[in-house]
């Protein structure tokens, strides 16, 4: 069976979440803010989750986690990340989060979603699969050390997380960041099929062919 995947904006900076549901395993990914929302959406939807994944540990892609934890509370739901974005999660997390919003100049982000996040339980490195699904993991570190994109190629896609946009790229000035480090992950995606279409974690979609200019501009 074909992936499929949905698409849901939340935030006040449009942070994309995703449901996938690959060889009947529901996975999240990036649940970033509006927890209410994003239970309704998936149940319209029907998938019903077992793992989240976070492309990346930024507050901002991760803030809803602890309410629908709570609210899945009856079944036990795997937190996905690579290690070396896991210390924005658990015991670091709050000190490692405020400390990347107020480099950014963001305190106010920081200090309106904090919540205590739960502790990972499932470290994705390169070349893995998300387990029982077709999602290939691909370390795209340059946003953060962690940073990953998720890729399906049997349904065609990518979900980029905050490497690659439509016509731009990741910012690379906080803390844990490097601008050369994402010029060589932004190969590994020009690498994929053209007509793959790319799911980034802010904005429209876009295509692998589509982006490959921009790609290239930043080599």
């Amino acid at each position: 069976m074909i992936s499929r995947i949905e698409r849901l904006r939340v935030g006040p900076i449009g942070e994309n979440v995703y449901a996938i549901e690959s060889r009947g395993v529901g996975v999240l990914v990036d649940p970033g803010d509006e927890p209410a929302k994003i239970l309704a959406f998936l149940e319209e939807k029907n998938i019903s989750v077992s793992l989240v994944v976070l492309t990346h540990g930024h507050l901002d892609h991760a803030a809803a986690l602890p309410d629908l934890l709570t609210a899945w509370q009856d079944r036990h739901i795997l937190i996905a990340i690579h290690p070396s974005d896991a210390h924005y999660l658990g015991a670091r997390g709050e000190m490692t989060n405020k400390a990347l919003f107020e480099a950014i100049s963001a305190p106010s982000f920081f200090n309106n979603y904090w919540k205590p996040l739960p502790e990972p339980e499932l470290f994705l490195n390169d070349g893995d699969f998300v387990p029982g699904t077709s999602l290939r993991v691909i370390h795209t570190p340059g946003h953060s050390a962690g940073s990953i994109c998720l890729y399906d190629e049997e349904a065609g896609f990518v979900v980029s997380g905050d490497t690659l946009f439509r016509d731009g790229i990741g910012r690379t000035d906080s803390p844990d960041a490097d601008p050369i480090l994402i010029v060589h992950s932004l190969q590994k995606l020009v690498a994929l099929p053209p007509e793959t279409v790319v799911f980034p974690g802010h904005g429209p979609r876009t295509t692998i062919e589509r982006e490959t200019p921009h790609i290239i501009h930043y080599r």
